[in-house]
């Protein structure tokens, strides 16, 4: 998980493949530049310890490669550790080329800079402080080249008033950098993760429209057939009681064909009304007694018996009753069918840190993490054929989001599943 200081799991593998290239560039570019100033200081400067820290750093370059083959995730502070890495071999490469003198001490910032950019928060400033501190070491310790010193770099006894000047500057140079891009760096990030977001809301809003459109146009085509079947099983009915015992097994087959008749109409209502949306519906206060009624409309003895319910005492607040209803009864329907008979179904609602939670607790066989992380996908169930639309989680979903909440799925194979839809409690003004 995330936890501000370092960077999102997302951008590992984009940043070290990124990062990567980088040290390759970099270590080409330090090769030549010490080969070229071999050459115009030839007398003045040892080239091979330096040229074996740039071998160094491009062995590590090779072994981070090999690393990000292997299929294991990459540890979220890999990345500080190379630009600490690399820090610390600039540091050397300096050391043995003038220190402080050598012209290249700039590129201390584009450490920092990068430190910004790939890391946050704590390894951001920590890897500042070490190029700050590299920086001030070569003041003090170098391999003095005459041929890069400053005429007022070296006068007396100790260090003089330019260098100390040159290293504050360098402080607050590298300060800047990293407080401005690291600001700049988060908000991006933020904007990118708050554009996933809305996509992710968008595309879900979308499909919501087309079933909704589709289930008024299925609701719509079914009603005229249903209705002639109902009236079929009716006229089936009075004949069959008319023939006295002989057709009392026609009976039973007759009411049934009604009885089924009547639940596909219901279907069909709940279908061609708002389909869990709560666009058009008035704020309502909710009622506990009330919602509790609603959700045992229409359940057999046993199934009200398995239902548990804790209410607060305080009321509800405002909010779309119907839609409220008809996302807790989809939620309710799938813990019973959850949990084996005689199991008990929790459900309770609760008021903390201004906002309402209404939970769901079944006694099922839980959910797997594969199956977990698709509950809510449309049209996604684990129910048999036909048993089914996969529906409901997906509605619920939306319904909390509409109101500015959430639905939050806790599940685990053997221990059960509770849902939890949470809503601010005054979700308008």
């Amino acid at each position: 998980m995330d936890n501000g200081t370092t960077m999102t799991p997302r951008g590992f593998g984009l940043s070290l493949t990124w990062l990567v290239r980088l040290r390759w560039i970099t270590a080409l570019g330090q090769g030549l530049a010490i080969l070229v100033a071999k050459r115009l200081l030839p007398d003045e400067l040892t080239a091979w310890p330096l040229l074996c820290l740039v071998a160094f750093g491009a062995l590590s370059n090779l072994a981070l490669m090999a690393r990000l083959r292997q299929p294991e995730p990459v540890q979220p502070a890999l990345p500080g550790l190379i630009l600490g890495l690399d820090v610390l071999l600039l540091t050397g490469l300096l050391y043995g080329s003038g220190g402080a003198a050598n012209p290249f001490t700039a590129i201390y910032l584009v450490h920092i800079t990068l430190a910004a950019v790939v890391m946050r928060g704590l390894w951001a400033w920590s890897l500042g402080a070490l190029s700050l501190a590299g920086f001030g070491i070569l003041f003090v310790w170098n391999v003095h080249i005459h041929s890069l010193s400053h005429m007022d770099h070296g006068g007396g006894d100790g260090i003089s008033l330019h260098l100390v000047g040159m290293w504050v500057a360098f402080a607050i140079s590298a300060a800047l950098i990293a407080a401005f891009v690291g600001l700049i760096t988060e908000a991006l990030r933020q904007r990118d993760e708050e554009l996933a977001a809305l996509r992710d809301l968008t595309a879900r809003q979308a499909r919501l429209a087309a079933l909704t459109t589709l289930a008024a146009g299925v609701a719509h085509e079914l009603g005229t057939p249903l209705g002639t079947i109902a009236i079929a099983a009716k006229e089936l009915l009075r004949s069959t009681e008319a023939m006295g015992l002989q057709g009392s097994s026609l009976a039973l087959d007759a009411a049934l064909i009604r009885e089924e008749v009547g639940r596909c109409r219901r279907i069909l209502d709940q279908m061609a009304g708002p389909t869990g949306t709560t666009q058009g519906e008035p704020f309502q206060s909710l009622d506990w007694a009330d919602l509790e009624a609603d959700l045992l409309e229409g359940l057999g003895a046993e199934d009200r018996d398995r239902l548990t319910f804790h209410w607060p005492s305080s009321p509800g607040g405002t909010l779309p009753r119907k839609g409220l209803a008809r996302t807790l009864r989809a939620l309710v329907s799938n813990a019973l069918e959850a949990t084996a008979r005689p199991g008990k179904v929790q459900v309770s609602a609760r008021l903390e840190g201004g906002s309402w939670t209404l939970g769901v607790a079944d006694e099922g066989i839980g959910m797997t993490p594969e199956v977990l992380a698709r509950v809510g996908e449309p049209f996604f169930s684990t129910k048999p054929t036909g048993s089914g639309m996969g529906l409901g989680l997906f509605l619920a979903r939306t319904f909390a989001e509409q109101l500015g909440g959430e639905l939050c799925v806790d599940s685990q194979p053997g221990r059960g599943t509770r849902v939890q839809l949470t809503w601010p409690q005054v979700a308008h003004g």
